[in-house]
């Protein structure tokens, strides 16, 4: 009842706003048989506007002006289309769904992204199904376009510190050289964390059997009370780039160390009804990693409208992991964890145009990924799983000034080897995208997605471990991959510079999914997590993305509601439908800025188990000033929460049910300042596409 108040109370709020707009639109308007004479004439400059191959937007020089990193110009643009989270700095559409970040056409990763100076960006692409081949088959992308020059360089220094949850520092260095048709990024890093409140409380109840068979329960409440976190990353990267009118060669190698030297908790622990002695319990779980990642971009447009696209990558990571569990009266559980995983992935895409309409793209990837793990402690495992693919495409694109249809179909073709236990799938993929624009101001968009959800070798995973003293942990061998199903309609308004829409719905399914389920094990002494093929997870979204601009781009508002709706069948039946609420409000005056910022808590079920999961809500209020060179920020977030807790797990199930309550630093209080600084060399500065810290190759540690 109350989401619904809340609801109804935004739509009249959207109304009346729309009613306003359209009343100072219609004033606006000039009467041309009243009017005799006209002294000026101001052309203004189309700030956004639609086409049937992609949605285009221009930053604002307040917004660049404000903006302290490419990401933080797009929260502060706000394109309807996307939504910023900005607590983990990831960009998503409106239902959550990827979305690939290019530069230039050229693909950036989020430090990347934290070097750039915004200054120079000169619009924002947001493309759906794009079929240019540099962009690697990505469904959805957004491709900054950055100003690029004949040669010189700049240096940029980026601080950020948070205040009143521990130590949170980050510390980069980007510097770009460019010289006629080379560029050389070099990116440094390092980020540190420290602070006392992280870890779950959590209360569980167990369904086991005793010795004389009888089924009993067992309430096992673990209360954190102290705890210790502290971690240091240091990233480095280099980049070439040569750039001409019908070559792009890149090449990149990274290195980014990673240690967490202090991962502990430790509180009380009861059972009930049996409570009659007070116990204890402590979890530590440090862990280092170290990552080496090679990655290249070679593109060539060639005669009669061919081009090629072949991008390889090569990531490596050594990691050791330990995990400690100790509870009053019961034996210490231990496990070591070292594992070298590999991974490499090889794509190529020919695109052949015939004339201004149609165009043909035939594709193919290929790559591998390895995990050698040794399990030692009180369990000792050694593992070697192996997991290869090959998918072969072929896509089509007819295009007109107003219409525009994209298609592609492949088949894809999977092999998995688990300490020698073989097994192959083969599957069909396709997407279909109809983008209709009547004009520059109104645009429809239909997608359909239709693919196979492939595994994560850990799911696969035979090893059986102990996590406490009722629950073991596995995976399963024989999992099957599911079927998975997405459809998308949107629509899009910008009737003006001062507003634009998106109005979306989106069906999400995943079919025959794979499914965590708790089952007696030890003759019902305990029992074990593990995973099955089972049920059906449906999702559902719509929603309404507004950006309305007044006092001359001075104020700018923002609102996102949307609703959700999940529903679980099988060995599940569940249904949830939470309400989410962001809205956004900036305003520039000379060289500072102001934005107010609210995001409701998130709710959600999880796909892979019966799960609810919610995040508390998330407020702040930012005051910055920026010139040229400078750039000065400070932010309050969460000033109206009380204490650690950021989110809550909740699960039932026969055997297994839980209330799980994370602790940690998200959504308490906190003081944030940033600062950046920016040197410029050279007669002209190319900028822009910056390089940043690359990931290692995905762990295959059970836990």
């Amino acid at each position: 009842m109350k989401n619904l108040i809340i609801f109804k109370k935004i739509m009249v709020l959207i109304f009346v706003s729309l009613s306003i707009f359209f009343s100072s639109y219609a004033q606006d308007q000039p009467d041309t048989l009243k009017t005799k004479e006209l002294n000026e004439v101001v052309v203004q400059a189309q700030m956004h506007r639609t086409s049937s191959a992609k949605l285009t937007y221009t930053p604002s020089a307040k917004q660049k002006n404000a903006a302290q990193n490419a990401m933080d110009l797009l929260q502060q643009m706000a394109i309807p289309q996307i939504r910023i989270n900005p607590i983990d700095e990831t960009v998503t559409d409106n239902v959550g769904g990827s979305v690939a970040v290019y530069i230039n056409f050229r693909e950036a990763s989020k430090e990347e992204m934290e070097g750039m100076r915004t200054a120079d960006v000169r619009r924002v692409d947001y493309l759906e199904f794009p079929t240019d081949p540099r962009f690697h088959g990505a469904e959805r992308v957004l491709n900054i376009i950055v100003q690029e020059y004949a040669y010189g360089g700049y240096t940029k220094i980026t601080a950020n510190e948070n205040f009143l949850v521990g130590l949170s520092s980050r510390v980069n260095i980007f510097s770009k050289f460019a010289y006629k048709k080379m560029t050389y990024d070099l990116y440094v890093g390092a980020n540190n964390w420290s602070n006392h409140h992280i870890g779950n409380s959590t209360e569980s109840i167990y369904r086991l059997t005793d010795n004389d068979g009888k089924e009993y329960s067992v309430i096992r409440k673990e209360n954190l009370e102290s705890s210790h976190y502290k971690q240091n990353q240091y990233p480095i990267t280099f980049r070439a780039t040569y750039n001409s009118n019908t070559v792009q060669i890149r090449n990149l190698l990274a290195f980014i160390g990673l240690s967490t030297p202090f991962n502990k908790y430790s509180g009380k622990l009861e059972y009930l009804p049996n409570s009659a002695q007070e116990h204890s319990f402590e979890r530590k779980n440090p862990n280092r990693s170290n990552s080496v990642a090679y990655s290249g971009t070679y593109f060539f447009a060639l005669p009669k409208g061919f081009s090629i696209d072949f991008s390889p990558s090569f990531n490596y990571t050594h990691g050791n992991d330990d995990t400690n569990y100790s509870a009053s009266n019961q034996p210490t559980i231990y496990r070591h964890a070292k594992e070298d995983a590999y991974y490499y992935r090889l794509n190529l895409y020919i695109r052949k145009n015939f004339g201004q309409k149609h165009s043909v793209m035939l594709g193919t990837n290929r790559g591998e990924i390895i995990n050698h793990i040794n399990y030692t402690g009180n369990d000792e495992y050694k593992d070697k799983f192996y997991n290869d693919f090959t998918a072969a495409m072929v896509g089509y694109e007819f295009r007109t000034p107003k219409i525009a249809v994209n298609f592609d179909a492949g088949w894809a073709w999977e092999n998995n080897n688990i300490n020698r236990q073989k097994n192959s799938f083969s599957y069909p993929l396709t997407h279909l995208n109809v983008r209709y624009v009547p004009n520059q101001k109104n645009s429809f968009s239909i997608y359909f997605q239709y693919v196979t959800n492939s595994l994560g070798v850990s799911q696969k995973s035979s090893d059986i471990f102990r996590e406490n003293e009722f629950m073991y942990i596995t995976g399963n061998p024989l999992l099957r991959n599911s079927n998975q199903t997405i459809g998308n309609i949107s629509y899009t308004w910008m009737p003006s510079n001062a507003f634009s829409m998106s109005a979306y719905g989106r069906y999400f399914g995943i079919y025959d999914r794979q499914l965590l389920v708790y089952t007696p094990y030890e003759d019902g002494k305990a029992l074990l997590r593990s995973y099955i093929n089972n049920g059906d997870y449906l999702n559902g979204d719509i929603g309404i993305a507004v950006n309305w601009k007044l006092l001359d781009g001075k104020l700018q508002l923002y609102a996102n509601p949307c609703q959700s709706f999940y529903k679980s069948t099988g060995y599940f039946n569940e249904k949830y439908n939470p309400f989410r609420m962001i809205v956004q409000a900036s305003y520039y005056l000379g060289s500072f800025y102001f934005q107010a910022y609210y995001e409701s808590s998130q709710k959600s079920m999880d796909s892979a188990s019966p799960q609810i999961k919610k995040i508390r809500n998330f407020h702040s209020i930012t005051v910055g000033w920026a010139n040229d060179n400078w750039n000065l920020r400070i932010m309050v977030a969460n000033f109206l929460n009380k204490g650690w807790a950021g989110a809550t797990n909740a699960i039932v199930s026969p055997y297994y049910s839980e209330l799980q309550t994370v602790i940690g630093t998200s959504s308490h209080p906190r003081i944030n300042f940033t600062a950046t600084y920016t040197i410029g060399y050279g007669k002209k500065v190319q900028r822009g596409n910056e390089v940043g810290e690359q990931s290692g190759a995905a762990s295959a540690i059970l836990k």
